[in-house]
């Protein structure tokens, strides 16, 4: 088990660093949208069974994408955790590869989740600014 997470951290440190630099291009920010996008309509999971991760994903999209076209502002930390997880969620080889049925998603939604409760205020303010 701490093989495991430690795998995870690892793999995620690698990607937030590449995050950083995704942000400073608005190119590939529009890239990791579409891919994060074309991933979540071609996984094949029950929507029941993994409702709040699936749409957990879908607020990060919306997230980026509000803050990069200047929306709505969040703190350059939050965003860049944001595009880390994206970056996490679209790699196909990560801690668990993803062509392992279910369970080489659930690095992915380890992290998801991870971000969602570290910065689930800023999440929560960004959710209530849509609702309007």
């Amino acid at each position: 088990m701490a093989n495991r997470k430690d795998k995870i951290a690892s793999s995620f440190k690698k990607v937030t660093e590449n995050a950083k630099s995704v942000l400073d291009q608005p190119e590939r920010v529009r890239k990791l949208i579409d891919a994060s996008r074309e991933k979540l309509a071609k996984l094949e999971l029950a929507d029941d069974d993994f409702k709040g991760i699936l749409g957990t994903l879908k607020t990060f999209i919306r997230m980026l994408k509000a803050s990069r076209s200047g929306q709505y502002d969040l703190p350059w930390i939050t965003i860049l955790m944001v595009v880390a997880a994206l970056i996490y969620f679209v790699m196909p080889l990560d801690a668990l590869p993803d062509f392992i049925p279910i369970t080489g998603y659930l690095d992915d939604f380890a992290v998801i989740v991870a971000i969602y409760k570290k910065f689930k205020h800023d999440i929560d303010a960004f959710q209530a600014w849509e609702a309007g």
